[in-house]
């Protein structure tokens, strides 16, 4: 039965294809074919590329100068025989490869000649919708000499597979993405062109590595391991997060509609003086009144740091507290403090750093960034996200006036934030002895991650909000830029000495390393 199909199946593809210069010829060694004295007896034997015998492969030999044509199909040996007059030039195409190879046979008469081809054979199909290309790819599927088959395995960090994965390759040169998606295996199969450069991206880590895929007729296979949490897992992380954010932010929120509502009703005695000395300026309070109250309340906090080192870290002062274990190393700083509306906390603590005044001859610069002055994300450019201000004065007036200027901006902005393009602007601020310090809030993710690359110079970032874990984005900026983090007990430096698979404690929290970037793998 199978054997009658097979003839079928060749009769009709004979049928469909045969020109009126073509030669059907179905022989194989149970034939028992003859050389002539003017034809020599070709036997061709197709492999696959594990040198595997396959049958049932269309064959055709296409004479160079005449352009006639002898068909074929391989039995069950893999092989299929001609009679092709002699001392001839041939081309030998087995299924849709062409040019497989080009033989001029004996000018001998009564002449065999055997010739082993390998036939890497197309068993994928591939749908183009708006410059992203899906396929289908067999897990039989061989490499072509025209693409290379591409195997990715994507795993969690304890080498568990991750189904559903979606992975993109994009190229280049013309902008095309190549989309797969992961098995339950945590498989997927891809069939890339050569010739082309591709950088693999997921849908929420971009650039993670490039490949050169040269042209070359011989085939190739590419074989890709990745270890990740995976994107639904970061996902559910950053849902986490924005749950928390939104949970403090609105509390901030309650705190600034009442002390509004204080400052309409004339009811001044409900507000706090001895804080929130920005929002006291907002609501029409005036400069020296909230210098003198500033001055007040430094002179307090100059006397609790003397009597104890660590009154900050009691008293819940981030901001103050890095700044003080690190106020001898760090003189000479341009500080970049984002100053949307969920760190009106740490507003006062910037503020009173500068009147304290703890350091003699240190000397500070500030830049103040709101994510864009409250336009829509939609509008948000990056790079050009804006809502950045700058004051390079060390009078307190000035530094106020900045401060309140940047927060009627943009106040109340949420989300991820402009971080890197603020710390590229502060980085053109310095000189000598300088150091770029962020403070940054933790619950919010950096939007212009994709900037970091351009950063040259260390990041000191301090960190706001870290009660659930350090946000990874900052661990990465300090890493790749060979800065440090800082919480409020604890400062984490040399982090640029960690090798790939190194875990690093933080508070109750520990993270590994992995391809450059930080993964909070468990809770301690």
């Amino acid at each position: 039965m199978k054997h009658l199909l097979t003839i079928l199946f060749c009769t009709l593809y004979c049928l469909l294809t045969a020109q009126n210069d073509t030669i059907v010829e179905y022989w194989h060694v149970k034939d028992k074919k003859q050389p002539t004295a003017n034809a020599v007896l070709l036997r061709i034997n197709v492999n696959n590329l594990d040198q595997r015998k396959m049958p049932e492969v269309p064959v055709q030999v296409v004479q160079t100068g005449s352009g006639n044509v002898w068909q074929g199909i391989t039995g069950r040996f893999g092989e299929v025989l001609f009679l092709v007059p002699k001392d001839r030039e041939y081309r030998i195409d087995a299924g849709d490869e062409t040019g497989i190879e080009t033989i001029r046979v004996s000018n001998e008469p009564y002449a065999r000649e055997v010739i082993d081809i390998t036939y890497l054979a197309s068993q994928f199909t591939e749908e183009e919708r708006n410059d992203t290309i899906y396929q289908k790819v067999s897990r039989a599927q061989t490499p072509t000499r025209s693409r290379v088959l591409v195997v990715l395995t994507i795993l969690d960090l304890d080498d568990r597979p991750i189904n559903g994965e979606d992975m993109y390759f994009a190229v280049k040169r013309s902008g095309k993405v190549y989309h797969a998606t992961t098995d339950r295996t945590g498989k997927a199969y891809l069939m890339l062109p050569m010739g082309e450069s591709y950088c693999i991206s997921t849908r929420i880590e971009t650039n993670l590595k490039c490949y050169d895929m040269p042209q070359d007729d011989r085939a190739g296979q590419l074989n890709i391991r990745y270890n990740t949490i995976g994107t639904q897992a970061v996902l559910k992380r950053r849902a986490e997060r924005a749950r928390l954010a939104f949970v403090r932010d609105s509390l901030y929120r309650i705190e600034r509609e009442r002390d509004s509502i204080a400052w309409a009703t004339h009811a001044r005695r409900q507000l706090n003086k001895e804080d929130n000395f920005v929002q006291q300026l907002l609501f029409g309070e005036q400069g020296p009144e909230v210098q003198q109250r500033i001055a007040r309340r430094a002179a307090e906090e100059r006397d609790s740091v003397n009597r104890d080192p660590h009154y900050f870290e009691k008293t819940g002062s981030a901001v103050q507290a890095a700044l003080y274990r690190m106020r001898e190393r760090w003189k000479h700083k341009v500080i970049v403090t984002d100053l949307t509306g969920s760190m009106t906390p740490y507003m006062d603590q910037v503020i009173m750093w500068h009147a304290l005044q703890l350091v003699q001859g240190e000397e500070n610069r500030y830049f103040f960034f709101n994510d864009g002055d409250a336009r829509d994300d939609s509008d948000k450019p990056i790079g050009k996200t804006g809502g950045i201000y700058f004051t390079d004065h060390a009078e307190m007036d000035q530094l106020l006036q900045t401060m309140m200027q940047t927060a009627k901006a943009g106040y109340g902005g949420d989300g991820p934030e402009n971080d890197l393009e603020a710390l590229l602007e502060g980085a053109q601020k310095l000189h000598g002895l300088d150091e770029l310090v962020l403070v940054a809030d933790n619950y919010s993710d950096v939007r212009d991650i994709e900037l970091l690359t351009r950063l040259k110079v260390p990041v000191h970032i301090i960190l706001c909000g870290t009660e659930s874990g350090v946000n990874e984005n900052y661990l990465e900026i300090a890493f790749k830029t060979g800065g440090s983090v800082h919480t409020i007990e604890q400062d984490i430096e040399d982090l640029a000495q960690l090798v790939d698979g190194a875990t690093l404690n933080i508070g109750p929290f520990r993270y590994r390393v992995n391809r450059g970037k930080f993964i909070k793998v468990t809770k301690l």
